[in-house]
């Protein structure tokens, strides 16, 4: 079997110190910094409740996440999962969901970090840091 056609294997070093860091990232997000206000705003005096809401769906998403990465250890995330078990045309759906996904997540940050920064320059800075 050629290089090519060798089976990839994901590189084992990241240590549980940063798998937990990481996964706290992807869930938290720009979240804490952007969505009090407007939480507060839907919520209501039932802000907690929806709080933890959220954190048990996040959780059913990372322990998803979790057991697709432990029944198939390769790279490729999304679009390999879903090649695996659905076919070619549902894997590139997640690949091309998942990168639309994080593009989107990108700016919301971009838009916190330009309110934070200069709230008139807002947008401007937004574009910038998405184009970087």
């Amino acid at each position: 079997m050629s290089e090519a056609e060798a089976p990839s294997r994901l590189s084992r070093r990241l240590g549980l110190g940063g798998a937990v860091a990481v996964g706290l990232g992807a869930m938290l997000g720009t979240g804490v910094f952007a969505s009090w206000t407007p939480a507060l705003g839907f919520a209501g005096d039932q802000l907690l409740l929806a709080l933890g809401v959220a954190a048990a769906v996040a959780g059913l998403n990372a322990w998803s996440s979790v057991r697709l990465a432990a029944s198939h250890p390769v790279s490729g995330g999304s679009y390999s999962y879903g090649r695996r078990w659905l076919g070619r045309p549902a894997g590139v759906v997640a690949g091309i969901s998942f990168v639309v996904g994080k593009s989107a997540s990108a700016g919301a940050a971009a838009l916190t970090v330009g309110a934070y920064l200069a709230p008139e320059y807002q947008r401007t800075i937004a574009v910038v840091a998405v184009a970087l």
